[in-house]
Formats: structure tokens, sequence, C-alpha cells
């Protein structure tokens, strides 16, 4: 039942997805009506003729030899065995018959001979034909034997073929004598040549087959009884006479179906097929798919809900295009007009099952939906490319490899198409009886077959998926050993859990000394017991939990802390289920979650780490489907989710699609996800990561309210979230648990005590200020004194002193020089920090190598002025001098950098290096780029060379036996003589023989008729032959020889059949005459022929040549694509490189790359001998023509790159657009040039036209090279050749570079062109001439708008600070004052942002930021902290103000000002493919750092932020930390003047951050000048001498931060616990509050639990020492365990201006 449900729910969402997407689906359901409407079209557009009567025949004789061969009289007839007196005779006898058309014979020993003749001697035309009797004759005068066997040879192929039959577009063509098939391939309705009396094509009549049969057979009875022999030929006369045809309707539309509908059908299917594939990745990728198995879904069900969902989309439009094609649509009919509408349907559905299920398999390759649909479109239409390389070989292929074909479910829809259209032809349409027959006999293959292969492919394909699916389950999911299906446990799974020694010792792991108590008489609803879990990593095994045990509790939210990799979220997926522990084991609300998950699901709420949504659903069905997947009881959904949307705020929002809403939003649904449905137990996954401070407040607020009756489980990395919501914090640190407890409980633990900072003046005195702390706090300690601000710790132990101390201050303010004060105590981070050390040794490392590097730091910068340098020898490397012998400072910021010609040398050295090093790591790519092309050329050549074709037809016995059992009617007509009743009797004995058996009837034509009515096509095949026999006594008896025409060569076989009853009345029953046609082999001038047709194989080899150059081609835009959206190009312009070394050393190394493939080429055509690409040097030639091809594609790939953002959607898009513009384009030309179309004109135009691609002029230059080789070598290779070619006016040019047809010069002459028009437009794209053209002209157009919009802004009041900086800011000038030491100045900077409607985004902001300061811009998402940065970077133009950066101006001298700015961005603009220190290296290069000091600088950087053990590692493997570490470090590095960092520890663990701002400062200290934006308050305070709060686009406050928190910041934080006895109920408590609120008047209860409470003291008259001297003495009075006061923080400080955002805005 619950799985029913489940299964309902998956249909309704995936439904909902599909419908959202509305015009997808359309587009699907469209697409094969529209193409099944191209089919429709084509059947209003070709007409039917009617032809109401039955088509009747006349008879015809063949006596002798009549037009068009009489018109030349002489040929010879050749004979063989020659040496056989009786052969010699029968070949003078059909002479003297056929004379005067055969003048003469000629006898051949051998059959080898003759064709030796043939083959070699021009003189061979003048044979009409030989006949070879296939006995051996001992001596010269051997008689005949009674059964004579011989085959007649006529020329390969035929002589008086109809013109328009000698083309290859012609179905019904005339190349050969088709001696390989009884039966066309494919059928048109109406009589085969309905025109044709004698039976056309292959021409039995027309080349005189019959005339030369039917005289041999003559000669060979006189031979036998010369007497007997001519009484009875006298007494006969033979005539020929089609079978008459049935009324019929003619209709060419068959063949289009024949040609067309695999291909529509494929077509039709591709776009849906694609999408299948991004549908199932995407909610792969974006972890969807495990999170619901986290809710308790099962992976079967997952598969069958999509699959029923596309089986019902599919099968609704299959439904649709199986009407379209069965119902009448036009007057000319339906386009299936006999096949059964239901079998149709049948097929189409397996073909759409075959076709889901394939796309199942590529998606469960892939774990990236957008390259997954890519690759997944090409692959599907790959899969259809092996069917047109066979069907034109179809009737060649065995059985067996027709059915292995159809394992490509494309392929065998192809196959079953085909039939389709075969069965149509034939007039009987495929029905549920010939289900099981082929359609002629010469073929073997049945649509049943192909409907059983299609089943056997979709479950082939389903169980590929299901296996990789299994082995390779992603990034998320446990991994099966490769041959899981063979173990039981995988089949019948029970759930192992190794037993546990119950209660006793638990207890006793719960006793430690940093586990704080557990609170009696709360329910504990989540206990852990012994958890461990290990991970097998090849062979070895990594713990990831050890000996877990801890429990949480009802009505608390529990946090749980740990670096990246301390196993919290390994903890969480054993506790939800998604693996299972090693062992111990955990109970949820009392349920284990070994045995009863499914149970624990019910009331288990999840909010993972990455928003787990679904683009297409809205916020209230996210909400209604996740609670009813937890299976929450009916009736109360509905009030469930309201409640739930009002708690969460988001009401405005609960019809929006998922994809609307902002990132804030989407966490605060996946909360919202996570507590819907009465959720007993919640795990949050770091709720609130890319939240700003006012929505997170609102998720704490949320979260507070939230947790009663729950209990809540949650991660984080901010510290100051877990301090304020976590009523017990546990700390994990290398898989263990590390201590347990309440916030103000793990602070007396570990803290250190308060943090006092003072801010200095400029008269301060350090010393002083360290006398009078410890006067009165003995165990102080200095902490820092960096920039204005000086902090000491003051141990918590000495609170009672506090009050004194901080009296003494105030009082003492002026001459101790301090401007103002405060204290806060210490905070979680630092509780954090301290666990992390006292764990990890590895951290010790780095808390050990601190001190140390700030120690050599100081002593450098101390020591600089010293001459001794000896003693640091020993200290560095001797890489660390400059020249001038002073140490290397850390950044390298005081060398003297490259310049000019040296420095463009150096950054090309470096951009050429990232392109070398992208092809090495990326090897993979790269063998594919060469593999692909060869493989592709490879496949033409074998193909080329296999092409069936150049083989000489082979022998075709002419006996009835041949077709298979057949009925063949006899007719006696009425007054038939006694000779006639002989012959009849006789022709009827020879029947049994052949498989045949006889009707007896009276009127041959009726019974042909009715039968054909009856039975439909199939009669066709089961009747071939059949005679009439008339004439009385004493008359002449007219036997005519009947034949169905539908077959080749039924007209041969029936005149034999005739001729043979004869010679049986002559000789006895036993005699009989085989005849068979076996044409001559190719003569000079037709194998000239097929040579010249053979052009094909160039034309083959440019088409896959074509294929593969575009997918070798469009691999050079990746790494272009990759670097412009990571931003990475940015940077490396920020950094200051020339476009021209950008551009030029990318252009160089993938003209160096593509010259290999193209040298693998060669090889491939040397060892293929290709003639006329190896013959006379000509590999020299090809190897121009291809790289002219390099130089024009790649710098148009580069063009073409901007379009894209992702590499793979470009990779996939840029093959298809080389395909299109190389392959299309080709085959539009060669295919007009066809003369049958007439179109030569066009053809010639266009191909002007199609000059611009270099992949046409690639494909056009290498087949017209093929072509003209193949002309030269034939045109010149004897006089007749010559001749011939001149008749057929073929020219060719001696130049193969010759301008005119068929030379290649115009095309490498516009290749050549290509490669300097792009680079041309490449460069005038990157200067931007055309945006600077646009923006002058908007410019000088959009003055009057702007200026308005300034005026309104300067009417609101500006704070003080501001005021102050702008008038000292307008007042310098620029120049001077980056001399003295402003090296940042911006003045009225303005952004105006003019798409739509103008947006004020940087509104004048003026600044003025000195050497050795640190500067930071806060401000809200929107609020134009990062427009400002990319106008300093030069990403985006400034509307109006300027800045200078050294005293150069970002207007003037961008380039000067790029090379003096390090530039960290928003997000990671590291590329993955090289190494921590190659990345460095690079842009140390780019800096111009002098060669020989590059390492030492990289050196220096990495170890300062400790990245040196990950330094040889590839970036992508690195955490979200060390990427951030690396962005910094790039910015870093060189020591460039002016650094900005935008956001700098966005992921970083605090450990991490540590180091970052260690360095920062470090930097700062060395004189630079850092700009900073941060959403992180602390990291301000941390690192910020000054910063300003921006709210649109302004400054609303600026100044140190002490400065703003006594400016704006209010009052204190006061966090208490007082001592709460179980018997005295809240007495305490109460007091307690009462006595804060009349001391304190105006303060704030913030939170209480628990006996903790939290105030916020608002008065601003309150000094430091009446606070901590009030409390002090209430201590003892009211039991308080311990407390905490906090001056306000700058975060509160900033919440404050929030307000300013929103009300401004509206």
């Amino acid at each position: 039942m619950a799985i029913a449900r489940q299964f309902g729910l998956l249909l309704w969402k995936n439904y909902l997805q599909q419908k959202r997407q509305i015009l997808v689906t359309l587009v699907e359901i469209a697409l094969p009506l529209l193409f099944s409407g191209i089919l429709i079209v084509l059947r209003e557009n070709v007409p039917f003729k009617d032809y109401p009567n039955a088509t009747l025949y006349q008879s015809f004789s063949v006596d002798g030899l009549q037009y068009p061969l009489d018109n030349y009289h002489h040929y010879q007839l050749a004979y063989v065995p020659g040496n056989a007196s009786v052969v010699r005779r029968v070949a003078e006898d059909v002479q003297r018959s056929l004379d005067p058309v055969i003048s003469s014979v000629h006898g051949f020993e051998t059959e080898e001979q003759f064709e030796d003749f043939v083959r070699k001697d021009p003189q061979s035309r003048k044979v009409l034909a030989a006949v070879v009797f296939e006995h051996s004759f001992t001596h010269d005068d051997e008689p005949l034997p009674q059964q004579v066997s011989y085959h007649l040879r006529f020329s390969f192929s035929p002589r008086n073929a109809p013109a328009k039959e000698k083309s290859e577009l012609n179905i019904n063509n005339d190349f050969d004598w088709h001696t390989l098939n009884l039966f066309p391939l494919f059928q048109l309705p109406g009589p085969r040549e309905q025109y044709d009396l004698q039976g056309g094509t292959p021409g039995y009549f027309r080349e005189g087959f019959l005339a030369v049969q039917h005289a041999v057979n003559q000669a060979i009875m006189r031979s036998y009884n010369s007497t007997r022999a001519a009484w009875l030929l006298s007494h006969t006369r033979v005539v020929l006479r089609r079978f008459p045809f049935p009324p019929f309707i003619y209709d060419v539309f068959i063949l289009a179906i024949q040609n067309q509908l695999p291909l529509l059908l494929v077509l039709s299917l591709t776009y849906t097929s694609l999408n299948i594939v991004r549908a199932v990745v995407q909610e792969k990728e974006r972890k969807l798919k495990e999170y619901m198995r986290m809710m308790g879904l099962s992976n079967w069900l997952h598969w069958t809900a999509w699959f029923l969902m596309f089986f019902l989309f599919l099968s609704i439009s299959m439904f649709f295009v199986t009407l379209l094609f069965c119902i009448k649509v036009s007057p000319n009919g339906a386009v299936l007009t006999y096949s059964d509408p239901t079998l149709v349907f049948v097929f189409l559905l397996f073909f759409a099952v075959a076709t889901i299920n394939f796309s199942f398999m590529i998606s469960a390759f892939f774990s990236r939906a957008n390259v997954a649909a890519a690759a997944g479109g090409f692959i599907y239409f790959l899969s259809y490319l092996p069917y047109l390389f066979l069907w034109p070989r179809y009737d060649l292929l065995s059985h067996a490899q027709k059915v292995s074909a159809c394992l490509i479910s494309n392929v065998a829809m192809a196959m079953g198409a085909q039939l389709l259209g075969m069965f149509e032809g034939k007039g009987t349409g495929i029905q549920w009886c010939n289900l099981f027959e082929s359609v002629t006999v010469d073929d073997d293959f049945s649509l049943a077959q192909v409907l059983g292969l299609l089943l056997l492919d979709a479950l082939l394909y389903g169980l590929v998926a299901w296996y990789v699916e299994a082995v390779f389950p992603g990034e998320y999911g446990v991994p099966l050993p490769c041959y899981f299906f063979l173990l039981p446990s995988y089949w019948c799974s029970s759930p192992r859990m190794a037993m546990v020694k119950e209660e006793e010792d638990v207890e006793k792991a719960l006793k430690g000394e940093f586990i704080e108590e557990e609170p009696a008489g709360l329910v504990s609803g989540v206990k852990i017991k012994h958890l461990n879990k290990e991970f097998k990593v090849g062979n070895k095994t990594r713990q990831a939990v050890k000996d877990l045990t801890v429990n949480m509790f009802e009505g608390q939210i529990t946090v749980l802390l740990g670096h990246n990799g301390a196993g919290k979220t390994t903890t969480l997926s054993m506790l939800t289920g998604l693996f299972p522990p090693s062992s111990g084991r955990a109970y949820i609300n009392g349920y284990d979650i070994g045995q009863d998950m499914a149970l624990i699901r019910h009331s288990l709420g999840l909010c993972p780490q990455h928003d787990v949504l679904f683009d297409n659903l809205t916020v209230r069905e996210h909400l209604l489907f996740y609670t009813q997947l937890k299976g929450y009881s009916q009736e109360k959904i509905p009030a469930e989710v309201d409640r739930i949307i009002r708690i969460l705020n988001l009401e405005d929002k609960r019809h929006s699609l998922s994809k609307t809403l902002s990132g804030g939003m989407k966490r605060k649904l996946s909360i919202g996800i996570g507590l819907i449905g009465d959720s007993k137990v919640v795990m949050l996954d770091e709720p609130t990561s890319g939240m700003d401070p006012s929505a997170r407040r609102a998720t704490w607020d949320l979260l507070q309210g939230e947790k009663r009756g729950r209990t809540i489980l949650l991660t984080t990395h901010f510290m100051d979230e877990a301090d304020l919501l976590g009523d017990r914090i546990v700390i994990m640190a290398g898989g263990e648990l590390q201590c347990c407890g309440s916030p103000l409980f793990l602070k007396n633990k570990y803290g250190a005590g308060y943090h006092m900072v003072i801010v200095k003046d400029a008269l301060c005195n350090v010393s002083e200020i360290t006398q009078l702390v410890h006067m009165y706090v003995p165990n102080a300690t200095l902490e820092s004194s960096a920039g204005a601000e000086l902090s000491y710790i003051l141990p918590k132990e000495s609170t009672n002193r506090f009050e004194l101390l901080f009296a003494e201050l105030e009082m003492n303010r002026e001459e101790l020089g301090i401007a103002s004060y405060g204290a806060s105590v210490t905070t979680m981070e630092e509780v954090f920090l301290r666990v992390g050390k006292l764990v990890d040794s590895s951290l010790d490392i780095q808390a050990i190598q601190l001190p140390a590097l700030q120690y050599q730091h100081e002593r450098r910068s101390h020591d600089w002025t010293m001459d001794d340098t000896s003693s640091y020898s020993g200290m560095t490397d001797v890489t660390d001098f400059t020249d001038s012998g002073t140490l290397i400072s850390e950044d390298c910021s005081n060398i003297k950098l490259n310049t000019g010609a040296r420095l463009y040398m150096q950054q090309f050295y470096a951009m050429f290096l990232k392109r070398a090093l992208y092809s090495w790591r990326n090897w993979k790519v790269i063998v594919a780029q060469f593999l692909v092309p060869l493989v592709f050329t490879v496949l033409a050549l074998v193909v080329a060379k296999t092409f069936p074709g150049r083989h000489d037809s082979p022998q075709l016995r002419l006996a009835l036996g041949r077709y298979g059992p057949t009925t063949v009617p006899v007719a006696l007509e009425p007054g038939k003589g006694p000779l006639a009743i002989a012959l009849a009797q006789v022709y009827s004995s020879q029947l049994a023989v052949q498989k045949a058996q006889d009707v007896n009837i009276s009127d041959f034509t009726e019974y042909v008729l009715t039968k054909t009515e009856e039975e439909g096509g199939a009669f066709n095949e089961r009747c071939v032959v059949g005679a009439s026999f008339s004439g009385g006594t004493g008359k002449l008896v007219e036997v005519t020889a009947y034949f169905n025409n539908q077959g080749y060569h039924t007209a041969a076989t029936a005149l034999m059949m005739v001729d043979n009853t004869l010679f049986k009345m002559l000789a006895g029953p036993n005699a009989s005459i085989m005849t068979g046609n076996m044409p001559m082999p190719r003569n000079i001038s037709e194998s000239a022929q097929s040579q010249l047709t053979e052009g094909q194989t160039g034309f083959a080899i440019a088409i896959n040549l074509m294929y593969g150059m575009a997918s070798l081609s469009s691999t050079f835009a990746l790494l272009l694509v990759t670097e412009r959206s990571l931003k990475s190009k940015h940077v490396q312009q920020v950094s200051g490189v020339y476009l021209s070394n950008f551009w030029f050393s990318a252009l160089l190394w993938d003209l160096v790359n593509f010259f290999l493939p193209c040298m693998l080429m060669l090889v491939v055509f040397r060892a293929f001998g290709v003639k006329a690409f190896i013959a006379d040097n000509h590999l020299v030639d090809v190897l121009l023509i291809l790289l002219l091809y390099g130089w024009a594609v790649i710098p148009l790939m580069y063009l073409l790159s901007f379009l894209f953002s992702a590499a793979a959607t470009a990779y996939t898009r840029l093959t298809i657009f080389n395909i299109i513009s190389g392959t299309a384009t080709f085959l539009t030309v060669t295919i007009m040039t066809i003369p049958e179309l007439n179109l030569q004109d066009l053809s010639r135009n266009l191909d002007k036209v199609f000059l611009l691609f270099p992949n046409y002029c690639l494909g056009m230059s290498f087949s017209q090279f093929y072509q003209n080789y193949q002309f030269i070598t034939f045109c010149t290779s004897n006089p007749m050749a010559t001749a011939f070619c001149r008749a057929l006016n073929i020219t060719y040019q001696e130049n193969y570079f010759s301008m005119s047809e068929p030379g290649v010069g115009r095309f490498l002459v516009a290749l050549s062109l290509q490669g300097v028009v792009f680079i041309t437009l490449l460069f005038i794209i990157e200067m931007q001439c055309v945006k600077t053209l646009r923006r002058f002209l908007t410019r000088l157009a959009s003055r009057r708008k702007q200026l308005p919009l300034m005026g309104d802004a300067a009417l609101l009041p500006e704070d003080r600070d501001v005021a102050e900086e702008r008038k000292r800011v307008m007042e310098c000038s620029p120049i001077v004052e980056s001399m003295v030491g402003s090296p940042l100045i911006l003045q009225d900077l303005s952004k105006v942002y003019s798409s739509g409607e103008t947006v004020l985004a940087v509104d004048r902001l003026s600044l003025a930021v000195g050497k050795g300061e640190c500067f930071g811009l806060l401000g809200f998402n929107g609020a134009g902290k990062t427009t400002t940065f990319k106008m300093l970077t030069g990403d985006e133009t400034v509307t109006s103000g300027d800045a200078y950066i050294d005293g150069y101006s970002i207007l003037r001298d961008v380039k000067k000002v790029q090379q003096r700015i390090g530039y960290c961005p928003q997000f990671d603009a590291v590329l993955d493919h090289m190494t921590g220190r190659e990345t460095l290296s690079m842009y140390a290069r780019l800096r111009g750092i002098p060669e020989k000091y590059v390492s030492g600088c990289v050196e220096n950087v990495l170890r300062s932020l400790l990245l040196e053990p990950h330094a040889d590692k590839l970036c992508r493997s690195y955490s979200g930390g060390n990427k951030r570490k690396l962005s910094a470090a790039v910015a870093l590095i060189g020591g460039p003047p002016v650094i900005f960092l935008d956001e700098p520890s966005t992921g970083m663990d605090p450990v991490a951050r540590r180091l970052l701002w260690d360095a920062v400062t470090r930097t700062r200290e060395s004189g630079k000048a850092i700009i900073i934006t941060s959403h992180s308050m602390e990291e301000c305070e941390a690192l910020c001498t000054r910063l300003a709060v921006m709210v649109n686009g302004q400054f609303k406050c600026l100044g140190s931060p002490q400065h703003l928190k006594s400016k704006f910041g209010s009052g204190y934080t006061l966090l208490a616990k007082v001592r709460v006895d179980k018997e005295v109920e809240d007495g305490d408590l109460q007091l307690f509050k009462d006595f804060i609120e009349s001391t304190f008047p105006g303060s704030l209860l913030t939170d209480e639990h628990q006996g903790m409470v939290h105030y916020h003291l608002t008065d601003k008259t309150l000094t430091w020492a009446q606070v901590f001297g009030t409390l002090e003495a209430a201590k003892e009075k009211y039991n308080i365990d311990d407390y905490a006061v906090s001056q306000i923080s700058l975060e509160q400080v900033f919440l404050s201006f929030a307000q300013f955002q929103h009300c401004s805005r509206k």
C-alpha cells in the first residue's frame, strides 16, 4: 500500500515537472508529429494514378535479334570450350539463325581465357555474348549429353539501358544484371516496368538474352536429332507474354516511406532522449535522488516512476503518430495504406521503450546533466549511423549480421521501419498474420524478429544501467564490488549488527572531564552507542567515525561541530540510513537504525548541505510532496503545509517555482522540508550557509521557536550560530567525540576568559597601559598590538578585579592615550580552535609554525637595514636573495619587476605553459582528439575498400526451384490438338522436380486476375511462370511462356521451361536443358566507368574526415570557455597579461597540437595506400591542406567560444556547428552537381558562399583533390580513355592547386584568408572597439538622463565621517597623494546600469586608502560592493568619477593599473588542471617577477598560507577552503601595492580562516593597501583597520571597528547561568530577572531556557566598571554559576544599518 502511494507520488512529481516545462513537453510531443507531418505533406503532394482496368500485355516472339541491336551488324558470338566440335556446331547454328546481327563466331579453350580477353582487349566490345557449356569434353567429336547445362555471358553492364536508368538515384537502376536477387528489394505497387511489353530491366529482351537463349536451345535440339527437331520446330511456335495485372493505384509515395521513415523516427525521438537523460542526471547531480532515498524511497521505484512517466508521454505521441500514419488524411490516402494500425502502434511503442532504456543507460554513465544531455544526443544519433552503412548492403548481410546489428535499438528500429516500407510496397502491409514472414524469398528477416530484438535491447540497456549504477554510483552512495550480482547478500539482505553490551558501559563513556552532566528529566530523542564506520578506499580502510557515543535530547538543539572531514556528515548519513554503520548502534525515538529505518523515517526530518529542490515545483508542492513521502496522514496535510509556509515567512512565495527563489529562501524552504510533517527528529546540515546576516537571524528565531517537542541536530561552520542556538554543543575531530556540553560549560573549560580591546590614540603609551593592567590582573597577557588596536587576555578567574581596572582606565583615558576600549567574552570560535589544536597533531604543527613564521617575519622586517646578512644564510635558500643581497620579502614586493620585451616573453611562456599543462593533464581528451578523426577516416577507408559493386556479378541458375514452392498455371485452350495435349503433359511432368505444382485451367488471364485480387501482393511470389498451349489438329501449336514480371529473371526461366518441354518431347523424359546467366567481367571502358564512380571513395573520406575534424576542432574552445566562465581569464588580465600573449600562445600550442593528428592522418593514408594522397609527394600537399585548415578553424573556434558559458555545451554545440557547416554544406553542393537535377548554377553560387566555412573548404579540397587525381590517372592511361574523357566532357587540372575546378586553389586561399580575418575579429572583440564606440554614442545620448538621477540622490544627509573623507579626497591631487602614501583613491566613483530601467548601483564613492591599511566594505547582497570591485579591476566600465591606483587613473591607464593590483574574486578562479604551485608560478610570471626568483616567491607565499602540503596536488582535488587560500595567494603574489579580496574566507573552517587572516595581516603590515568585502563580521573585526557600511551604493558610516561600535553600538550583552534546584522551581531565576530589570532599566530579555538568561542592556550611560561591579556583587546572592558580559558586536551595528537598505529601496 505504502509502495503504491509512493509510486503515485513520484508520478505526480514527475508529471508536474514535465507540465511546468510546458515548452519542452510540447516540443517532445510535437516533434514526432512534426516529422510524421513531413510524410503527410509528402503524401498530399505526391499524386497517384488510378488504373481502373486490368493491364493486359501482347505476346512477343524471340526468334531473332530486334531493335536496338539490329542497327549494328558485326557482333561476334563467343563459345567455350573451343576444342569440342559439337559446341562449335551449336555456335555456328546460332550464328546462322541470328544472322545478320551476329556475323562470326570465336572459340576459346577455357572460360579463363575468355575472361582475360574481355578484361584486356578493346576488341571485346564486339562480342555480343558467349555460350559456355558446362561439360568437359574428352575428345573432339564427343556429342552433347542428354542433360545439357550451359550459361550465357552478356556484357557486365547492359548496352542498351535507357539513359535515365543509368543513374544511381533511380531505384530501378540498370547498372548490371541483378543476378544477386530474384526480386527487387523495394517494390512499388503496380506492375514492374508497366509500359514495357517485354519486361524491361534487366534487359533480357532488349539485350538479346532471350533470343540467344532460344537460338541455343533450338541448336541443341538440332544437334541431338536434326530431322525430328526440324519437324517439331516447324510445327510449334514459341512466344512469351507477361502476366496480366489487375486494376491498381500507382503510388510513388511508398519510395518516400522506404527511404525516409527510419530517419524521421530517429529524429523525432532525439530530443526526447536528450531530455530523459537530462532529467534523470539532473536529479542525480542535484543529489535529489539520494535525498529521496534518505526519505525512504527505494531505487527501483524511482526508476520505474521515471520509466512509466516517459512511457506514458511517448505512448501519447506514438499514438498520435500512428493515427497520422494510418488515417486517411488526404484524398491521396493514408501514409501507411495497408498495414494494421495496432501493429504499427506496437512497433512504435517497442521502439519508445528501447529508447527510454537507452537513455537510462546513458544517464548511468554521467554525473553532470549538461554533459550527459550533450553526449546523450550525440551517442543517440551516432547509434543510428551504422544503419546508413548497412542498408545499401542489406541484401548481402547474413542473418546473424542483421541480428547483431539490431542490438543497437536505433538500427533495429530502422530495419523494422524498412520492413514496413517493403511490405507496403508489396501491397500487403504488415499484419499480425504475416508478422513472422520475410518480405521476399531472398530475405530471412521478419518484423517479429525486429520486435523481439527491440525488447531484448531494452532489457540489455536496463541491465547495463542497473549494473553501472550499482558499481559506479557517482559521488554519493556506496559502490558495490564489480561482481556484486553473484553475492547472495545482495539479493536477500538481512541487517547485520554487531551486538553491544547494553547500558552499563554507556554511562561510563559519558563521564569525562570534557563532557557535561546530562540534563535530568529530558527524553533523549537520539541515542548513539559506540558507532563506528570504516570506508574501504582501494585496499586501505579509513575510519570515518570511531566509537561515537552521545545522546541528544528532545526540546533541545544539539549542535555538531568539527572540521571538514571530522566525520559530521558521515554520522548524519548513518543516522539517516544512507549507509549502514560498521558496528555499534543508534536509536532514534527508540527505534534501532539497523532494523526499523522505515518506521524512523516517518518522524525524521532532513535538511542536507545542498538545496535539494526541484526547479519546477512550487514552494507549496515541495512541502506537499515531502509530507506525503513521509507518510503523514492525508487529512492533516493542507493545514500542516500552511503552518510551515507561515512560520517560514514565505506566504507571498507560496506559488513561486523554487528556481525563482533567492539562495536564502531556498535554504529556508529546505529547512521547512526538514521540519514538516511532525518530524520528531530533525537533522540540519549547515542550514544557514549562503544567507546574509538578517536572513540568518530570522532562521535562528524560527529554529528557536520550533524546537519544542523535537530533537534538533544541527551542524554549522559559524561559531556564533553554535553559540546562540546550541543548548548542547558536541565537537568532533578525527571521527571521535572531543567534548560535549552547553556553550558556557565549554567556554569555561577551554576559554581564555575576556578579551579587552583598546583603541590607541596618536600619543598612546603601550608599556604604561600594560603595567596598569598587570597591577590589577597579574596574570593578564598582551595578545596583540595591531594597527590602532591593543588587545589583552584577562583570565576568567579574576572577574572580581575587573571593576577596578575598568574604573581606572576610564579615569586615565586622556593621559594613557586611549580612544575607546571594550571587552568581550571568549567566543565559541576560540573553543573550537583550542579543541582542534588539542586533538590534531597536524594542527599542532600549524600552531607551532605560526609563531615561527611571525618571528621570521618580524626579524626580517626589523633587520632590514642590517648589513649582517650572514646570520640568515643558514636559515633561507640562496634563491631568497635579491640582486642587491637583501632578502626577498614574503610576497616579493622588493624585487625589480621585468618590463618591456622581457615581460612579454615571460608572459608568453607562462600562457603557453598553461595550455600545454592543460593538454598534458587531460591527456585522455587529447588522445580522444587524435583518435576521433583517425577512427572516422579509417572507417571510411575500410568501408570504401569493402564496398560492394567492385565484384563481378555471380552466376544465376535460371531454374524455377530457386523461387521456393510455387504454383504453375497450365492452360489448354479449347479446340486443342493432340500435339498441344502432349506438350502440356510433358510440361507438367517436369514441375515436381522444381518444387512446383501445376494447376490446370482453361483461361489463363482470368485465372491470374482473380488469384491476384484474392491473394494481393503475396501472389507474385507464389506464382512466377506459367504456360498455355493452343492450336488444333494440323494447325501450328502456339506455346506461350507466361512470366510474372515482378521478379527480375522470370522471362528467361519461363522460356527455359517451354524449351525444356520441346527437348523432352524430342529426347525423352530424362533429357533437359539447364540455362544460367553469368554476366561477363567488366571490360576496359566499364572498369574505367566504375573507377570514375569510385570517386565516391574520395567523397567518403572527405565526409568522414570532416566528422572527425569537427569534434577535434571543437576541443580547442574547451579551455577558453572554462577560463571565461570561471573568471580565471579576468584574473589573468587583472594580473597584467597582454591580450596578444593570451591568444597567440593558445594559437601556437593549438597549432602544434593540431599538427600531430595531421601527421597521423598521413600515416593512415600511407598504410591504406590511398594512391591519390601518396603518389608523387602528394603527402606534402595533403599536409598543407590540413595545416591551413587548422590555421582557419582554430581562430574560428576561439571566436565562437564567446557564445558559451559551459565547456560541455560549447563542445557539443560547436561539434554540431562544425558538422553542419561542413558536412551539410558539402553534401548540398555535391548533390546539386548531379546533372539530372539541373541545379548546377545554384551549386556554383552556393559554393562561393560556403567558402566562408573552414570545414566546407576542407571537405571540398579533399574530395576535389581525390577526384582530380582519379581523372588524371584515368584520362592519361591510354588513348581510348582519353577519347572517352573528351566524349564525357571530363575536365582535370594538371596543377592540383589551380584556381579552376577541380583544382583546390580557391579553397586554400579561402582558408588562409579566414585565419587572418578571424584573428582580426577576435582582437576587435577583445579590445572592445565596438563596445567603446557604442558607449561613446550612448554616453552622448544619455548624459541628460543620468544627471537628474544623481541630483535626487544628493539630498540624502551624509554621516559626518563619510563627509570628512570626501572632503579630504577632493582636496588632494591624486598623483601627489599616491606618492605620500595613499595607493588607492576613489573620486566620486559612480555606476549606472541602464538596461531597462536605470539603476544607480554605486553612488559617488570617495575614499582614500593608505599604505598598511586594511579597508573593509560591508553591505548586504546588492549594496554595490562587488560592482565597486569590478569597476576598480576593469571588469565593468565606470559611469562617472575616477579612481587612481598608485597614481594611475583606471580610466586612462588600465594596463598599468592592472599590473599594480592583486585580485581575489568572489568565486574561485583557479584552473582545475594545474597544481597550486603551477598556478602561482604562472601568476608570478605574468606580473613580471624575474625568472630566477619565481620559485622562491612562490615557495614563500605557499609557506605563509600553509599550502605547502598541497602545493603539488591538482586544484581539482582541493577542498573549498584550500581553493580560497589559493585564490588569495594569487592576489598576494608579486607584492602589488593594492590588493582586493572579495569575500576571501567563505567556506573555510575556522582554522583555515585564521591562517588566511594571518597572511593578510602580515601583507598589510608590510605596507600594502588591502580592500576586503566580507559577510563575516568577525573577519572584519580581525582584519580591518577601517571599515565602511555600504547601503544602496553609498557609504553610511566609516571608521575603525571600535569607533563604530562606540558610535553606533548601544550597550552590552549579558549571559548568565543561574543554578536551578529541582525543589525550588523558578524562584531564584525570577528574583534574578527582577534584579536585572531594576538595576539596568530598559534591558531586554532576548532568550531564556534551562536557567540560562540572555539580556541586552541598552543603557548608553553604563560603563564597564558599573556592569561588572553590579554582577560581581549579585553573584553569591542569586546563585549565579557563571556570567559573561560583552560589548555589542559589530554584527549588531551592521544589522542596524540593514534597515536602511530596504526602506530606501522602497
